[in-house]
This record gives structure tokens, C-alpha cells and sequence, in this order.
């Protein structure tokens, strides 16, 4: 009973110092998103509406250096009242405070989960989609400015995404296994057509195929395009980019990009990156935990809300700096994502074994 209450108390105080954390950034974050808005040319509504769908994003990638941050306030405070040391006194080992910390631990990353894998991605693309309706004054496109999508010799140009998943403006450039151009389609929009036999069918297609010799042109109204793409796939990876996308999407984009023979490390990093948070959170609450039972014992709420920030910007920096060593130096994406995660656990370790 004595265990199960200490769990629930230090998880209250957790939760709780995280939830201010995490509603003090969030406030800050907001009001710079804001301004950085209306900068553009959205009214005060609109960019207001922007940010608050893009909110959930911004919780998500906030949660790491937020529970960090929480734990050694709460932690701090436990201290600065005596609670802790008396913990202590009491026989309860550093592992068994740590496996305190899980139950908050748990609590965040599936939260978290929830915000990054369900409406964080759903709300990026909305907003995505609400700036397009926007600017051009249309409530029927959802994408415009073209994007362009390869599928083996195929390479295919879109101008816009209507609502309902309709293409407009689409052009095909086919090339032979030599890389030379030998078919060119050009159509005023492409419908879906889902189902046991799912399929694109091209509307006022302009089809010109072109040999050796000649080159000849023809018209179809209709024309049937068996591409691997659907509407939704299509929408991800032009709204949405690679760190804002759920697991799901990110393992799809990467399967289809590694079938292409195109660069996925971007994507890969983001999907290890999802997938060991909840190491970097518990990594980074044990890492409080040592700060607040060694160096930090005693010292005022100032001082740990100093060292709280500059440690979460020294995790932040190290993330940043091993993901791009992923392309530049071809470094394994979850090699590059586990190191800044590793050294964490490595400190946290070392302080564990020297303050207690």
C-alpha cells in the first residue's frame, strides 16, 4: 500500500508540473506561431484558426524536454520539502524511483501517441488544406502549386487536389528503360475509382507517343491509368512533411520511396524518432531524477528552471545534429536518432551511480 501510494503521489506531482510545462510553452509557441501568421495574408481568424489546428503538432514535440522539465520541478519540489529525502531514508533505491517515474512516463507517451499518431497529422493536413482555401478563395481545391510523384518509368506532374480527391491539371512523362521519353499525357483532371479493381481514370486526355521516327498524337475522353497512388497517399506527402506525419504514414511513404529507389533517410529518421520517444522520455525523467538526488538538491526553482532549459536545448541541438549526418555522412537513420537518446541514458547512469 505504502508503494502504491508513493507511485500515485509522485505521478500527481509529475503530471501536474508537466500539464504547467507543457501549457507555458504552449502559450509562448502559440503567440509567435500567431505573429509569424499574420505576416502573411491571413486576417487575425484565420491565422488564429491556423494555429490552433496546428496546436496538437506543437504539444507532441514539445512532450520530451516538457516531461523533463516537469519531473524536475516536481522532483525539486519533493526535495525542497523533505519528502524526497525521507524516501530515501526510507530504502527506496533509485530503481524503484524510476519505476515511479514510469507510471507518468506512460501516462505521457500515451497521450502523446494519441496527439501525434491520430489528430496531429489530421489537423496538419487540414490547416495545410484550410491555407490553400484561403488564399485562393476556393473551397473545392486542397492542394494547388503542383507536386510531382514517380512510380518505376512513370513521372507525373499534378497542379491541384480538389476536396473529393480529384487531380487537375495532370501531366505523364513515361520514359524506357534507357531514360528516354517515350510517352507524354496531358489531362484536364483524373477521378479515383476505388474497390476491388482500383484505378484512375484520366478525363480530356492529350496522349502523344513518340518513337525513332515520328511522333503521334491522341485524344481519348476517357483513358485508364492503373497507378499504385491513392488520393490520401498523394494528399500526405504533399501536405503533410516527413517529422508532422503518424508512424503509418511515415512506414508507407518510406515502403514506397524505397520501391522507387529514391532517398528515405528523412522519413526513416522522423519514423525512428516517433517510435523511441518513449525512450527519450523516460531517458530524460531519469536524467531529472539524478539532477534533483545529486547536484540540485537544494537549490531554488530558478536555478532548475535554468539548467531544465539548457539541458532540453542541448538534447534539442544533438537531435539536430545527428539527423542531417544521416544523409550527409550516411548514417543509419536509427543510429542517428538513438544517439542523442544513448548519451542521455549514459549521463543519467553515471550521475545514478556517483550522487547515490
Amino acid at each position: 500500500m505504502l508503494i502504491r501510494t508513493l507511485d500515485l503521489h509522485i505521478m500527481r506531482h509529475v503530471l501536474g508540473a508537466t500539464l504547467v510545462v507543457v501549457l507555458a510553452f504552449i502559450l509562448l509557441l502559440s503567440v509567435f506561431a500567431l505573429i509569424d501568421e499574420l505576416r502573411g495574408d491571413f486576417t487575425f481568424m484565420q491565422a488564429a484558426t491556423l494555429v490552433a489546428l496546428t496546436t496538437p503538432r506543437r504539444i507532441y514535440e514539445l512532450l520530451p524536454f516538457a516531461a523533463f522539465l516537469g519531473t524536475l520541478l516536481a522532483l525539486g519540489n519533493l526535495a525542497s520539502h523533505g519528502e524526497l529525502m525521507i524516501m530515501r531514508v526510507s530504502g527506496i533505491s533509485v530503481t524503484r524511483l524510476l519505476g515511479s517515474l514510469l507510471l507518468p512516463v506512460l501516462v505521457i507517451v500515451g497521450l502523446g501517441g494519441l496527439i501525434g499518431e491520430v489528430y496531429g497529422p489530421q489537423l496538419e493536413e487540414q490547416a495545410e488544406t484550410f491555407k490553400t482555401k484561403t488564399r485562393y478563395a476556393s473551397d473545392s481545391v486542397r492542394i494547388s502549386g503542383g507536386s510531382w510523384y514517380r512510380e518505376g518509368p512513370l513521372f507525373m506532374s499534378v497542379g491541384a487536389v480538389v476536396r473529393e480527391g480529384d487531380l487537375l491539371d495532370v501531366r505523364q512523362f513515361w520514359l524506357d528503360k534507357n531514360g528516354a521519353l517515350v510517352r507524354a499525357l496531358q489531362a484536364t483532371g483524373a477521378r479515383y475509382v476505388a474497390g476491388s479493381d482500383p484505378h484512375w481514370v484520366l478525363r480530356d486526355v492529350r496522349e502523344t507517343l513518340i518513337a525513332e521516327e515520328h511522333t503521334e498524337v491522341k485524344s481519348h475522353a476517357e483513358l485508364r491509368w492503373d497507378g499504385k497512388v491513392d488520393p490520401e497517399m498523394l494528399s500526405v506527402r504533399v501536405l503533410v512533411a516527413a517529422p508532422k506525419l503518424s508512424v503509418v504514414a511515415l512506414r508507407q511513404q518510406i515502403a514506397y520511396m524505397h520501391r522507387e529507389d529514391l532517398n528515405a533517410r528523412s522519413y526513416e529518421v522522423a519514423y525512428f524518432g516517433k517510435l523511441l520517444m518513449p525512450l527519450a522520455i523516460l531517458g530524460l525523467n531519469f536524467l531529472a531524477m539524478v539532477f534533483v538526488l545529486g547536484p540540485m538538491r537544494q537549490v531554488g526553482l530558478g536555478l532548475r528552471l535554468t539548467v531544465g532549459v539548457m539541458t532540453g536545448l542541448v538534447f534539442k541541438y544533438l537531435q539536430d545534429l545527428f539527423a542531417p549526418m544521416s544523409q550527409v555522412y550516411a548514417l543509419d537513420p536509427l543510429i542517428a536518432v538513438a544517439i542523442p537518446i544513448a548519451l542521455c541514458w549514459l549521463v543519467a547512469m553515471i550521475g545514478a551511480r556517483r550522487y547515490t
